[in-house]
């Protein structure tokens, strides 16, 4: 591990921060353009000022959208994770896409990834709905602790009754339309 370099992908950015010269710098990149330098004491406390500055303009895209997220902008959100998506949340993306209705259970899921039971189902699929987030903020539903539940971002939140292994989530229609397009359901 190089001490005097930090080089980080975070929420579709890559943060740069390298000690040069006697200080130390950063750089926050989208693609090849250039969204922020900035000078700080350490590589540390650099890379945390430039997450924050990501997390601020994340939330500024968010809340300024007036209307929800469309389908051609969830396949290029899909575009930008795909390469990071494991089998396993392939295989339960293409288990949602075929279910009935498009709607699965925590435990179902659990099963077409192979996993042994649902809390596995609901890290990872809340991992894939985090990175989906992370490219394309929507409003995600919340749990009472106020923390967001992140598969929202590929579901919406179905039958609630039971325990949490039944809990039901039925696919976007745009996340659908995504994984339909983009061949992830073949």
């Amino acid at each position: 591990m190089n001490k005097d370099r930090i080089v980080e992908s975070y929420r579709g950015y890559e943060i740069v921060a390298a000690k040069q010269t006697g200080t130390c710098k950063g750089v926050v990149w989208k693609g090849r353009e250039q969204i922020h330098a900035c000078t700080g004491v350490s590589l540390e406390e650099i890379v945390r000022d430039m997450k924050d500055l990501v997390d601020q303009q994340h939330d500024e895209r968010f809340k300024a959208r007036t209307k929800p997220p469309e389908q051609e902008e969830y396949i290029e959100a899909f575009r930008k994770i795909l390469s990071r998506l494991s089998d396993s949340h392939l295989a339960m993306l293409k288990a949602h896409f075929y279910a009935p209705d498009q709607t699965m259970t925590a435990t179902q899921l659990a099963k077409a990834a192979g996993y042994a039971g649902y809390s596995s189902a609901n890290l990872q699929y809340g991992t894939v709905g985090k990175m989906l987030n992370d490219m394309l903020p929507v409003n995600l539903h919340t749990r009472s602790d106020g923390t967001p539940v992140f598969t929202s971002a590929l579901a919406t939140a179905g039958d609630r009754s039971g325990e949490d292994a039944h809990w039901t989530w039925k696919l976007r229609p745009e996340v659908a339309f995504a994984i339909e397009q983009l061949g992830l359901a073949t």
